[in-house]
């Protein structure tokens, strides 16, 4: 089964020796196998996906070596979507 940021998940993890030499501690943005850019802040990054890619998904990570691995599964499984267009 393909989860939702496995291409993203992927190439972060792929390009992570290179962008820790470059971009130590910065946040990337990454859309599909594009690094869109890096960010002082998580909400500069959430804020420039949400600009960009509206309700499309896209992953905001710190560039660093040792990082916990959070899992939302309502979010990576596209159970949970903030489509505001169809309100309860």
């Amino acid at each position: 089964m393909i989860l939702m940021l496995d291409q993203e998940i992927k190439y972060f993890n792929e390009h992570l020796d290179a962008w820790l030499k470059e971009f130590p501690g910065k946040i990337a943005l990454v859309k599909g196998q594009e690094l869109i850019g890096t960010y002082d802040t998580e909400a500069e990054a959430l804020t420039e996906g949400a600009r960009r890619y509206k309700l499309e998904s896209f992953l905001v990570r710190r560039i660093e070596r040792n990082r916990p691995e959070i899992q939302i599964p309502a979010l990576t499984l596209g159970i949970l979507n903030a489509d505001f267009a169809h309100r309860v």
